[in-house]
This record gives C-alpha cells, structure tokens and sequence, in this order.
C-alpha cells in the first residue's frame, strides 16, 4: 500500500500540473478518522483481512473471510442508518477544512513528495532485509 501512495502522489500530482486533472480535496474531520480508523482497524484485526483482501480470500475458497464480507455489508447498512445522526456530531468534530501537508506546510508539493520518496525507499529496502 505505501508503494502505492508513492506512485499515486507522483501520478495525480504530475496529472494536476500538466493540467489534466483537478484537485477534489475532502475536508480533514479528526472525528471522523479517528472513529473510521478505529473501527477499521478493529475489524481488520479481529478478521485478519483488509476489505480488499477478504473478497480475493473469499475467491480463493477461504470460508473465513465470508465472516468479515458480511460484517462489512452489516456496518455498512448501520453506518447509512445513523448517519444522519453522526453527521453534526462526532463526524464534525475536528474540521480543519480542505488541507494538504504541502499547503500546511507553506511549500511546493514537489519538496514534500522527493522528501517522501527519500525517507520511504529506504524503509522498504529496511522491510526486506528484515523480511518483513
């Protein structure tokens, strides 16, 4: 997945300054990415599988994975229902508005990338001599 945001950082920026694409930034909501992340995480861990890899475990023939498929569509289905409610509470708490590491720190987001990309191939070359 960190790979993945490295090559998609280069990507959508590179894409946004030749112009062809826009920027659709979301607003940052501490709330809700502290309550999402936990229940993410707590699911994740409890079923060993992200949402991605349950539905290729469940190709695969692992029965086990049916379990968190279906306890995603269940909190999925309980989620929609108490959104409303969620909305002007938990979920507005923290709004910091349409932010960007680059914009919060006052500089190009070229310098934050190269910086990026400095310290993280590195950690990955560290990863596989740990074979982590």
């Amino acid at each position: 997945m960190l790979s993945t945001v490295l090559v998609a950082m280069v990507g959508i920026y590179l894409l946004h300054d030749l112009g062809l694409v826009e920027l659709r930034l979301k607003p940052t909501m501490l709330g809700a990415n502290i309550v999402g992340g936990l229940i993410f995480g707590a699911g994740w861990g409890l079923l060993g599988y992200c949402p991605g890899t349950a539905v290729g475990a469940l190709g695969e023939g692992r029965w086990d994975s049916l379990f968190g498929i279906v306890g995603m569509l269940c909190g999925a289905a309980i989620y929609a229902e108490v959104y409303p409610a969620l909305k002007t509470n938990v979920l507005a708490w923290g709004e910091f508005g349409k932010i960007t590491l680059p914009g919060l720190l006052g500089i190009n987001h070229w310098i934050v990338i190269v910086f990026l990309i400095m310290v993280i191939i590195p950690l990955f070359f560290w990863f596989e001599r740990k074979s982590l």
